[in-house]
């Protein structure tokens, strides 16, 4: 699994279908693709999702860049074909420690569907813990990023390729 960094441009390219050597899988681009791309024009950071087979499967990110107390929401979403299979575990894992290494984040946050059992469990296996309800139907979920960048202890190792890509280290 990797995280492939994507800005509005690659965003807009590979939403009408060219991925350059690329596949994908079954059922991606997904009916939420689109809108949890859309973060990139408020400033989000988003990544592709790239699964073991080396095709993309889902997309994750920031909603927004971190707010003044150094909160950042994040969302994700995978092919239908892709769920079921720890893919999202590691994704959401891996976004998690890239947003751990910015010194600016102190927090990382998700709002989840209350029907979505599988993505409530996911975020309370990553140390997520939920802090209440927001709207109608939606959980809300926080993680704590303590001390300074260099000193944080990954939970999630990740290795940085040179292409500036991260591949989980476990797993």
């Amino acid at each position: 699994m990797k995280l492939l960094p994507i800005d509005p441009a690659g965003r807009d390219t590979a939403l009408r279908g060219d991925l350059g050597d690329l596949e994908v899988a079954p059922g991606w681009p997904h009916e939420d693709t689109a809108p949890g791309l859309s973060f990139l024009d408020a400033g989000g950071w988003g990544f592709l999702i790239i699964d073991d087979d080396g095709r993309v499967a889902g997309e994750c990110g920031t909603k927004a860049a971190p707010d003044a107390s150094g909160t950042v929401e994040i969302g994700y979403g995978l092919a239908p074909s892709s769920r079921g299979h720890g893919l999202g575990g590691r994704a959401v894992g891996a976004l998690v420690e890239r947003l751990a290494e910015q010194p600016e984040v102190t927090a990382v946050e998700a709002e989840v569907h209350v029907g979505n059992i599988a993505s409530w469990r996911l975020l309370e296996r990553l140390g997520f813990r939920q802090v209440g309800r927001q709207g109608r139907g939606y959980r809300r979920y926080r993680l704590e990023i303590v001390g300074q960048p260099e000193q944080r202890s990954p939970k999630f190792p990740l290795v940085r390729a040179e292409d500036g890509t991260f591949t989980r280290s476990k797993y």
